[in-house]
């Protein structure tokens, strides 16, 4: 039972993402992809401190990050592709300023965030994106992600 709540959930969550995706597209204003939108793509979180403590990641666990022109999704899951945890929505950015607002999600961490923009400034120095700030709930982050090479 629990692995249908699961797919079933995944499934709406993918279904969200699309919907938002194809009407950000269907809307010129949403989908004004900038070629110098260095960000578009798939991202592996490689490094993350929380409040200043540096954080151990559990063996087996993957947290990826997938941003289009408009959107972006995260997700953490274990070595047999189980999701945990995952949050997106739209974002902007704006010189060094990148925002998000999570829209949807499984897990905790939406229910703290859903609908409040998210603020940090960002740099990406060759395949790493830095991505430092404080969530609307408090918590600094200073996050490290690799690019995920296209196959």
């Amino acid at each position: 039972m629990r692995q249908i709540t699961m797919t079933v959930s995944l499934t709406l969550v993918a279904a969200v993402a699309f919907t938002a995706a194809r009407s950000a597209a269907d809307d010129p204003k949403k989908a004004e992809a900038k070629p110098e939108n260095m960000l578009v793509g798939t991202w592996k979180l490689v490094s993350a401190k929380y409040d200043g403590k540096e954080i151990k990641f559990l063996e087996g666990d993957t947290t990826l990050k997938h941003v289009t022109p408009t959107q972006f999704m995260w997700a953490t899951y274990d070595k047999d592709g189980k999701v945990a945890a995952t949050v997106g929505g739209p974002y902007t950015l704006k010189g060094d300023k990148y925002e998000e607002t999570p829209e949807y999600g499984i897990g905790d961490v939406i229910e703290r965030l859903k609908g409040k923009p998210q603020s940090f400034e960002w740099k990406v120095d060759d395949n790493k994106w830095y991505h430092n700030g404080k969530l609307s709930s408090g918590l600094t982050i200073e996050e490290v992600w690799e690019r995920v090479p296209q196959k």
